[in-house]
């Protein structure tokens, strides 16, 4: 206002000039001009892809295939993709009931090949629009993964603008769009179910415990590294998630179980937490666990002429979680305490041992041996590099050797 005093422009002036400010500044930050409320959008929880011919044939499940096909100009009905909607529907009446909306969830396919057709064709099935910025997980059964390899399933989400790299996913035997459609006894829907439970690795030492995302595996796809996935198995009504599935090349090889599974964390240093048991030496049958706090991990490789074999040093530190075998271990007798401490260091190697093996078994390196071999010993890379999963790492071998100390035995004590 002083600026304009000086150069004489009087008062209407001012007025004028500071209401096309304000009006201009409101005309630009106004953020609310595309507003749509959140019950006129479809949040997309969960993707489900199924070989197109998975499922039962009953007379229902039938004529709802037939709705799912379109005309299709170029490919093969191959796939079926599913889709998990949240629907929001908003509170109404006054009180308690004023302050609580209604959520639930529905699930809509379509048949074909392509994923972008096939969710275009889906907007036939529904009145708006498909919002993917909520999308929590990716389930594919094994079929569709053994039919197209897993590049082809998962490439339009790695296009997408509106898809998080934080989507999980997970591979399951039977058919993806069942674990759309299951409902989880907390009545949260399905989708979020399956994501927040694989956040639990920290305690659940059965699923991978990195957590594999859509980021994560679309990095694993171009560097052409070895794509881990958790497994999810649907039995009735009950939903359990332990063990890996593994990719090479984007083509699926095969499951390890959930202790090969926890096995590969100690080796890889992906594990935050665990429980150890072991069989009590002095009451056969009693069971004592070992509860992990904390590892350190150190996997070194060695060349010796042709032979390549590698020493895994890990410390562990831990307590003693728990003893069926009465009050023998309820003090710090240092003798007793050592002796469940090298029993819990024989199982952990054993652990590990099973699970190295099962991935020579299936030809397929986790990636902890390749990489260190080519960045360690480059010369001996060069030489096997071009048959390293076939015929290489088949035949190197791992000398474990584990120190685990217990800290504490029980807050009681």
């Amino acid at each position: 206002m002083l600026f304009l005093r000086n150069f004489g422009v009087g008062k209407w002036s001012k007025i004028c000039l500071g209401s096309i400010l304000f009006i201009t500044i409101s005309l630009l930050i106004g953020g609310c001009w595309d507003q749509r409320e959140l019950q006129e959008r479809l949040f997309v929880l969960a993707v489900a892809i199924d070989k197109a011919d998975e499922g039962g044939d009953t007379k229902e499940e039938k004529e709802k295939k037939s709705i799912e096909n379109f005309v299709q100009p170029h490919g093969n009905k191959l796939y079926r993709l599913s889709y998990q909607i949240l629907q929001l529907t908003p509170a109404s009446g006054s009180g308690e009931g004023a302050r609580k909306a209604s959520i639930s969830t529905y699930v809509i396919s379509s048949t074909g090949e392509s994923m972008f057709e096939m969710l275009r064709d889906m907007l036939g099935q529904v009145s708006k629009g498909f919002w993917f910025e909520h999308l929590q997980a990716i389930v594919i059964s094994e079929a569709a993964a053994r039919q197209g390899g897993l590049q082809p399933l998962i490439d339009l989400f790695r296009r997408d603008t509106e898809m998080r790299w934080l989507i999980k996913l997970l591979i399951t035997s039977g058919e993806a769009k069942k674990l759309l459609e299951y409902k989880p006894p907390d009545g949260e829907p399905g989708g979020i179910f399956l994501s927040d439970s694989l956040h639990l690795y920290k305690k659940n030492p059965h699923v991978p415990g990195w957590i594999p995302g859509l980021g994560e595996t679309s990095q694993a796809i171009d560097n052409k590294k070895t794509v881990q996935i958790s497994r999810v198995e649907l039995v009735e009504d009950i939903v359990k998630i332990g063990g890996t599935a593994l990719f090479k090349e984007g083509k699926f090889v095969g499951y390890i179980d959930e202790y090969a599974t926890k096995g590969t964390a100690f080796f890889s240093a992906a594990e935050k937490s665990a429980i150890i048991t072991i069989e009590c030496p002095d009451h056969p049958g009693k069971i004592l666990a070992f509860e992990l706090f904390r590892h350190e991990t150190k996997l070194t490789v060695h060349v010796n002429g042709e032979d390549i074999y590698y020493t895994l040093d890990i410390g562990m530190k831990g307590n003693l979680g728990e003893s069926q075998c009465g009050n023998q271990y309820d003090t710090m007798d240092e003798e007793a305490i050592h002796k469940v401490e090298l029993l819990v260091a024989e199982e952990v190697k054993h652990n590990i041992l099973y699970a190295f093996h099962m991935y020579q078994e299936l030809q397929v390196d986790p990636g902890d041996f390749g990489t260190k071999l080519r960045a360690y010993q480059p010369l001996a890379w060069e030489r096997v590099k071009e048959h390293w999963d076939e015929a290489a790492f088949p035949n190197v071998s791992l000398f474990p050797s584990v120190n685990v100390t217990i800290e504490n035995i029980g807050s009681h004590k």
